[in-house]
């Protein structure tokens, strides 16, 4: 069976970002994409964002700890600070 990119970004999403899906729920539903969404997550997120589905306990520690050991090291890390614009002066 073909793994469908599409809905692995969504099942990210939903267990990763936003809480409404649950890397459990996706065993029992649809096994194949687990594994697939952990990688995208790893490939995708910065640790940040997998530290807040930790927090928020959308995720268990183990399945923290096993999406952080995926990240690589062309992966994103820590997300780059905000840069402000400086004002403009019109001469």
């Amino acid at each position: 069976m073909a793994i469908n990119t599409l809905l692995v970004k969504a099942y990210a999403t939903n267990v990763y970002k936003t809480g409404m899906n649950s890397l459990t729920n996706i065993e029992a539903t649809r096994p194949l994409y687990v594994e697939p969404v952990k990688q995208y997550a790893a490939d995708t997120y910065y640790i940040q964002d997998i530290d807040d589905a930790l927090t928020e306990a959308w995720i268990t520690p183990e399945e923290h700890a096993y999406t952080l050991g995926l990240k690589g090291p062309e992966d994103p890390q820590d997300r780059p600070p905000y840069e402000l614009m400086k004002e403009e002066t019109v001469v």
